[in-house]
């Protein structure tokens, strides 16, 4: 009962190749990367609501602004994807090197304390890349609990979680002395999927083709039913967490939504190409999506075989159809259809939104994370504004000062908490998740938050 779980083998196992950093671009040579179809729908969900990617670095120091400003344009010069702006129309559109690298700046002190978005409206700004701007940019928060935070922002649009953990490497990297990795790829995630379509498996028509499913929510909307297309979210620290939580989190939140009513519950899982479907190192999408159903009758187990068999079928690289025709779709276009269905597709039981989506971000190491005048004592993610819950999580392993944790960050549209539902879930998942007796733990009681 106790054994560990196999592996799930997109979690690599140490004797898969790291992905290569490519030799940075030739002096005159400028850094230019196709817009994917992907990324342009990206695009229409940032405008319809933020849609970022976005890392929160929490530690001692004081940080001079400049002095990280001088790092981060070293880190640019070396990964001239982060410095982009969107150029072109419909199918022409590329991202092209600004030779502008992000910009840091320094907030004034804050009662934020890292947990949620409560004491926090400078996380509610958008980047604007439709209009011309910038697709990165870092915050650094002085904390009046005496913690100073660091927030890599980027939209999604142009960048994807793995893309934008390369880049606080490289920033913390620069700001230490140390020699920088550098990417050039201009690999996208249509790319990838083109360069193993012919490894996918034949799928015949079904003789009775099977209806749609329509899965139900983790959570249940507030009473008073539809509210703005707004999001909240919650961050808890597990000490001495449990293993294999990805699918074991699957398991206890299709329990949670079975709880409430009957249904089918299926996941949302992003697989990262890098070092699985290719050994470049991009800072840009280059993801794939698998749905992980989870029946009544699932264990972590057998949902680990099911990872592993759809990873097998390259399920993955299996390209939704008609994608491409995005490219041909006016921005403007695709937003008025955006909006007209936001509301409907997250308060809804809908056959295109799953019940949620999990992301594992694998392990942060914090002294990675360190660099003269700040020392990091925890990182975290902010899920993407997207679905009806987005739950990630990374590893923090063990220091010499402290014990390994997990940082999980919880995402739901606003009538998912109104009337404390996801803080109830986020108290359950921390006493199923975190050690007996030995978890101390951070969580922001913000029941009453609502904006």
């Amino acid at each position: 009962m106790n054994q560990p779980l196999p592996a799930v083998t997109f979690e690599r196992a140490p004797s898969t190749p790291a992905p290569v950093a490519q030799p940075l671009l030739k002096k005159g040579k400028r850094y230019v990367r196709p817009l994917s179809p992907l990324e342009r729908f990206s695009l229409g969900l940032n405008e319809t609501y933020r849609y970022h990617v976005d890392c929160v670095i929490e530690g001692i120091g004081d940080i001079d602004p400049a002095r990280l400003q001088a790092a981060v344009d070293l880190a640019a010069a070396a990964n001239p994807a982060i410095r982009v702006r969107l150029r072109g129309f419909l199918g022409f559109c590329r991202w092209v090197d600004s030779g502008r690298s992000p910009r840091v700046r320094l907030l004034p002190m804050s009662n934020w304390d890292g947990n949620s978005e409560r004491n926090a409206p400078f996380l509610q700004e958008r980047l604007l890349p439709l209009d011309g701007g910038p697709v990165a940019d870092i915050l650094v928060v002085p904390g009046a609990d005496g913690r100073t935070r660091i927030v890599f922002r980027s939209v999604h649009a142009a960048i994807d979680g793995r893309g934008l953990m390369h880049w606080m490497l490289e920033v913390c990297r620069a700001a230490r002395g140390e020699a920088l990795l550098g990417s050039d790829s201009r690999l996208t995630d249509l790319d990838v999927q083109e360069l193993n379509k012919d490894k996918l498996p034949p799928t015949p028509a079904p003789a009775t083709p099977e209806p749609p499913k329509h899965c139900i929510p983790v959570l249940s909307p507030a009473a008073e039913g539809r509210m703005p297309v707004d999001f909240v979210w919650r961050r808890a620290i597990l000490v001495n967490p449990s293993s294999q939580l990805l699918t074991k989190a699957a398991v206890f939140l299709a329990q949670w939504a079975r709880k409430r009513e009957a249904g089918d519950v299926g996941f949302t899982i992003p697989i990262d190409f890098r070092g699985l479907r290719t050994q470049e190192m991009g800072i840009g999408n280059m993801t794939g999506y698998l749905r992980l159903d989870v029946p009544p009758e699932a264990t972590p187990r057998s949902l680990v075989s099911q990872l592993n068999q759809k990873m097998r079928d390259y399920a993955d690289c299996r390209a939704t159809p008609g994608i491409r025709t995005l490219l041909w779709i006016p921005i403007w276009y695709l937003l008025r259809k955006m909006r007209q269905a936001a509301e409907a597709a997250l308060y809804t039981v809908t056959p295109s939104v799953p019940s949620g989506g999990i992301v594992s971000m694998g392990a942060m190491k914090l002294d990675e994370h360190s660099f003269p005048g700040f020392r990091a004592t925890t990182i975290c993610g902010i899920p993407g504004a997207v679905g009806k819950l987005n739950l990630v999580f990374l590893n923090l392993p063990a220091t010499e000062t402290l014990p390994p944790r997990i940082a999980v960050s919880f995402l739901v549209p606003l009538a998912y908490s109104r009337d404390g539902q996801l803080d109830a879930l986020v108290e359950a998942f921390i006493q199923e998740f975190s050690a007996p007796n030995k978890a101390t733990v951070s969580v922001a009681n913000t029941a009453s938050s609502s904006q």
